[in-house]
């Protein structure tokens, strides 16, 4: 009598023949359905050599799989103990990264910058991080070159802001009234790193950036 391997991974339990249902065989229920198939096929039909030798490559199969998927689990951990500690060396590092925040805090301010189109003259906002206007900086005229935003962290009033993160908008006009387009960035240290749901975060005073944002290391 031959035993045909249950669809889909089943197995039968003793408590009340109750069916339960298995995602995949093992290389263990391979071989326990393989060798109940030998005890139990009729001797006077026994299994011929070529669908023995289908089964054990099936099992040879399956070996090989469980054996490349681990692995390819091992190098994929590797890889990313590799990662860590490159990111690991970025601590300490100037970058200068894509976005339009800033961070106050622990004495510290970091950068902004934003490059013109064409020459105009600008004006740069400052929000929290409800969206409110806390500043506004008119810096005249300025031309295509590389700028800084250097904020004191004051508001309009001239006190000093809570620390957090805050957002700068900037906004320029040629001589002719026209808007001007601009690029805007920002610029600090890497004070820390955090991993949350397999993104790797570095940490910028109170901002957050991936290392695809960063644009350049200064130093």
């Amino acid at each position: 009598m031959n035993i045909t391997p249950l669809s889909g991974g089943e197995k039968t339990t003793a408590a009340g023949g109750q069916t339960t249902r298995k995602n995949s065989l093992s290389q263990e229920d391979f071989m326990s359905l393989f060798v109940a198939q030998l005890r139990n096929q009729n001797p006077l039909q026994p299994m011929d050599n070529y669908q023995m030798a289908s089964q054990m490559a099936q099992f040879s199969g399956l070996q090989a799989l469980n054996t490349m998927s681990q692995a390819i689990q091992n190098m994929t951990a590797f890889q990313a103990s590799i990662n860590n500690l490159q990111v690991a060396g970025l601590i300490g590092k100037r970058v200068e990264a894509e976005g339009n925040r800033l961070s106050v805090g622990a004495g510290m301010i970091t950068e902004g910058g934003y490059q013109l189109a064409r020459p105009g003259k600008v004006t740069i906002k400052i929000y929290d991080k409800e969206g409110k206007l806390v500043r506004t900086l008119d810096e005249g005229l300025r031309d295509t070159s590389k700028q800084k935003i250097l904020w004191d962290g004051k508001n309009q009033m001239g006190n000093p802001v809570p620390e957090g993160t805050y957002t700068f908008e900037v906004s320029a006009i040629d001589a002719t009234g026209q808007s001007v387009s601009c690029s805007s960035w920002l610029v600090g240290t890497i004070n820390g790193i955090s991993f949350e749901d397999g993104i790797t975060y570095l940490h910028l005073g109170s901002i957050k950036i991936t290392i695809s944002d960063i644009r350049s290391i200064l130093g």
